[in-house]
């Protein structure tokens, strides 16, 4: 995105004018109508005038201005010309006057009403247990929706909120309560603390009736989770994530939270998974809250990364924030998407959670990045609407992926340094994408970074390498040719990239022995010293780079034993085996040639990761035969496959081990579901012996059983279950009090195998749901 000064406001008519910035709002909402869900406010804006106008264009829409004023130099002036013009199509309202506005100070005053929105933006209505509330969901350009504003990143400023709302609910925004007095018998006037210079859609508040835990970080900051009344208890494991992680950024950020106060709310009615409003993060309740009777490990790692992703987003994004939305995917999600990883790993260390990444994340953008008609991840931004059009698994995951290969490529003490220069530099300042690239150059001391990573963010798609070897004495010859890589198998030479790579041997398995640059061109060739005849080769290692990698068949061979006895990383296990089956999948070698290497490579692995990665290959294949209705294949494929898994399964069983992992509590339920929906006889009966457990217990939360092991046994009943096993699955639906348990119980009714079923659970959610 080019700097919003670079570019005449005639060409970019959706965009505000630079002329008049706004420096503070003093906020008034007035929410006495709850129950009727009408708000009126007054807005009144500081601003100063950079050039002789004659009127004042920001933003508004789906809001009634009842009244207009501006006072220059302390005094209201009555030159406001008639009444503000709307322009719906750019959500702009125009204010004119009568005679011309001298630059320098002056105060825009508004008075407006509206309606809390049905829809999940903007300022909207929220239930829960029939308690009604409201809240905000202000980005990407949905501010406009609540006060008339310049709902732009670009025009940083500070808010004085305050808020009149029903005193028997709980009401927050982004920063601590001032005061509060009674305004009447059923009201009460909060008036919160200046914010600091933000943009206006950060901007938060929220009405509901809440519960809440509280602490305080190492660095005295206090931190409160909200949860629905009754449910606090569930809001402790983010409460102490949050504790544990905002000291961890502060560090490694080099700049101390800024705010005396955060707190992240689980809210029933939210569209948008997380927000990072300073200061008060919003959240579904999915991702926040964790019941120790009811969630799976899964589910509290994700709650964990969900929190340390919009705590990243206090310093990235909220401190320092893009000029305008192209840059989005840099300075919002892909940076936080990346350094939650990081997080999660140092307060966390037991997830595992890097080897993760690999298939959660650089896998995810690598399917759709591999098609014809992908796109880069940068990509113009007309207008905020924009960004939910446009942004997708390619520009958020492969974005983080490009922020991993980065860091790998300069290291972390100088992309630490380069990144606490950047954030002091830029706090409370907006920026563009080129800025953090100029200074973790300097830091690197590797002035052309900039044109490396411009070949993986402004052009689309990734690069196959095509790799051949040959042995001189103590030394290998390699020779490595590019070409794109897509789903189809045809040729594309017109893209080529500046690749870094590094390459791991069997005598040094876990540690890049020879570093290598790929320059654009289609083929080049390395000579790797002291490199023998009996050492294995592997490029890419730990995954890093976003590539694939075609070996001929004898190098690949060679790979199998580290492998087999774990010498090779789980990432680069997961590397291996999935590479092979895209390239089997484009056609470039046989279907057979991938089961054959999971079946002499893979048949003793045991990490989650790599598991994960096959399942979901196995499960696409199995589709294929699904769709194509080859009965005989499609039941030798089932028995290679519970083949396949049969030492993981008599390794992990049902229950947990002693002292087992949280990736074995992980896996175990991934395995369960295999066996089960692929006709594994004895996961069949011992997973109906189970459920009848779970119905006979008299506790209705279904503590009797693992939460684990819940959506293996749910679904594993369901495959070849019958009309009672259909009604007694929607009984435990009907009960569930955590959406984790609901989403369990929908997916089970969805996968029965009886057509009449089938049709009966369509309807029953299409009703229902």
């Amino acid at each position: 995105m080019t700097n919003i000064t670079d570019t005449s406001i005639s060409e970019l008519t959706h965009r505000l004018p630079t002329t008049v910035i706004p420096s503070h709002y003093q906020l008034y909402i007035d929410v006495g109508q709850l129950e009727q869900y009408l708000f009126q406010g007054t807005v009144d804006i500081d601003i100063q005038v950079n050039e002789n106008i004659n009127k004042i264009i920001l933003n508004s829409v789906a809001l009634n201005i009842t009244k207009v004023q501006y006072q220059e130099n302390n005094s209201v002036s009555s030159i406001v010309n008639g009444l503000p013009e709307f322009n719906e199509g750019y959500e702009q309202v125009t204010i004119k006057f009568t005679q011309t506005i001298n630059p320098g100070n002056g105060r825009l005053h508004i008075e407006f009403n509206g309606i809390i929105s049905e829809q999940l933006h903007g300022f909207y209505r929220t239930k829960d247990n029939n308690q009604i509330g409201a809240c905000t969901q202000f980005e990407p350009g949905y501010a406009r929706q609540a006060f008339p504003c310049f709902d732009e990143p670009l025009f940083k400023a500070k808010f004085t909120i305050s808020i009149r709302a029903p005193k028997h609910l709980t009401t927050l925004s982004n920063m601590p309560i001032k005061s509060q007095r009674n305004d009447g018998d059923h009201t009460c006037i909060y008036e919160f603390d200046t914010t600091p210079i933000m943009s206006t859609y950060l901007v938060a508040y929220v009405i509901g009736a809440y519960d809440y835990v509280e602490t305080h970080d190492s660095n005295n900051v206090q931190i409160r989770v909200y949860t629905p009344v009754g449910k606090k208890e569930r809001g402790l494991f983010a409460l102490h994530t949050t504790a544990k992680i905002l000291p961890f950024y502060a560090e490694y950020f080099g700049i101390k939270y800024p705010l005396s106060k955060v707190d992240l709310i689980a809210i029933a009615d939210f569209g948008s998974g997380a927000m990072e409003n300073w200061g008060l993060i919003t959240s579904h309740e999915t991702y926040l809250l964790v019941d120790s009777q009811n969630t799976t490990q899964e589910t509290k790692q994700e709650v964990a990364l969900i929190v340390a992703h919009e705590l990243a987003h206090q310093w990235f994004g909220n401190l320092v924030t893009m000029e305008w939305w192209n840059d989005l995917w840099l300075n919002e999600d892909n940076f936080a998407t990346w350094i939650q990883f990081l997080a999660i790993d140092h307060v966390y260390p037991e997830y595992d959670i890097w080897t993760q990444f690999v298939s959660d994340i650089l896998a995810t953008c690598m399917i759709p990045d591999a098609l014809y008609n992908s796109h880069p991840i940068e990509i113009p931004i007309k207008k905020p609407t924009d960004i939910n059009e446009i942004f997708d698994d390619i520009t958020y995951e492969k974005g983080s992926s490009v922020i991993r290969l980065l860091h790998a490529y300069i290291g972390d003490e100088a992309f630490r340094s380069g990144l606490q220069n950047y954030l002091a530099e830029y706090a409370y300042k907006n920026t563009i994408t080129e800025n953090l690239w100029s200074h973790l150059s300097q830091t690197s001391k590797r002035p052309h970074l900039s044109d490396i990573l411009s070949t993986w963010t402004k052009q689309m798609g990734y690069p196959l390498l095509n790799v051949r070897q040959e042995q001189q004495g103590n030394n290998r010859l390699l020779t490595i040719e590019q070409t794109r890589f897509l789903a189809d198998g045809t040729i594309d030479d017109k893209l080529k990239w500046k690749i870094p790579i590094n390459i791991c041997t069997k005598s040094n398995p876990n540690e890049p022995i020879h570093q290598l640059y790929l320059d654009e061109e289609k083929k080049q060739e390395f000579v790797l010293e002291k490199v023998t005849e009996t050492d294995w080769i592997k490029l890419n290692l730990f995954s890093v780079g976003i590539y694939r990698v075609n070996y001929p068949q004898s190098m690949l061979d060679a790979l199998i034993p580290g492998i087999q006895d774990h010498t090779l990383s789980p990432q680069d296990r997961f590397g291996i085996q999935t590479d092979v089956y895209a390239l089997a999948r484009s056609g470039h070698i046989n279907y057979v040639d991938y089961l054959r290497l999971l079946r002499h490579a893979y048949k003793h692995e045991d990490n989650l990761t790599v598991w994960k990665s096959i399942l979901k290959q196995l499960t696409d294949l199995n589709s294929i035969i699904d769709y194509a209705h080859i009965d005989n294949i499609k039941k030798y494929f089932q028995t290679y496959i519970c083949d396949l898994l049969s030492n993981i399964y008599n390794k992990l069983e049902w229950d947990p081990l002693p002292n087992e992992g949280l990736q074995a509590a992980m896996l175990r339920d991934l395995i369960l579901i295999q066996m089960g929906i692929n006709g594994h006889n004895k996961t069949r009966e011992e997973a109906h012996k189970r459920f009848q457990i779970l119905l006979n217990s008299n506790n209705q939360n279904h503590h009797s059983i693992n939460p684990n092991i819940r959506a293996g046994i749910y679904l594993t009943v369901a495959k070849t279950g019958n009309q009672e096993i259909f009604e007694q699955l929607k009984s435990l639906y009907r009960k569930a009090d955590t959406q984790e348990e609901s989403i369990r119980l929908l997916t089970a009714l969805c996968r029965f195998d009886d057509e009449m079923i089938q049709r009966q659970a369509l309807e029953y959610i299409w009703n229902r749901v």
